[in-house]
């Protein structure tokens, strides 16, 4: 897969859908949200799914940004797509968003998914760039992205 090609275009969020629920360890209210992302002109290059407490301050209860990025439509199967995770939380300097392993979160089941990338597979790659920018997408464009 060739990530860095669509690492420098324009991103169009789809928001598909929401449910809530309650957080298993302090019993408020967790959101899930997910959609899929466009490349400019329409080619869709990745779905995502976003989970987070809501009202948990995020230095202590991060969002979760599970991504599946890759080809899709017709001729595409799970091999050509991979799984990649990443944690939003706010640290001393600000928000922040590190990549985490995917293999450990739900999203490494997905029958959508053929590989969930560890941490070191992606940091330091296009793959990485590409995930940023997915996010920034998602977090600038999804109004219900509000954690």
């Amino acid at each position: 897969m060739d990530f860095g090609a669509v690492t420098d275009v324009a991103y169009e969020v789809e928001p598909l859908g929401e449910k809530n629920g309650d957080c298993a360890c302090c019993g408020k209210v967790t959101r899930a949200i997910w959609g899929i992302i466009h490349a400019e002109g329409a080619e869709t290059v990745a779905s995502y799914f976003v989970n987070w407490t809501v009202g948990a301050d995020l230095a202590d209860h991060p969002a979760n940004m599970d991504l599946i990025i890759g080809a899709w439509g017709e001729g595409t199967g799970a091999p050509d797509r991979v799984a990649v995770s990443l944690l939003y939380s706010v640290v001393e300097t600000g928000p922040a968003v590190m990549v985490i392993d995917a293999g450990g979160r739900n999203i490494a089941k997905n029958p959508l998914v053929g590989a969930a990338l560890g941490r070191d597979e992606v940091v330091g790659t296009p793959v990485a760039a590409l995930a940023f920018g997915l996010f920034d997408a998602v977090f600038l464009q999804d109004a219900r992205f509000k954690p």
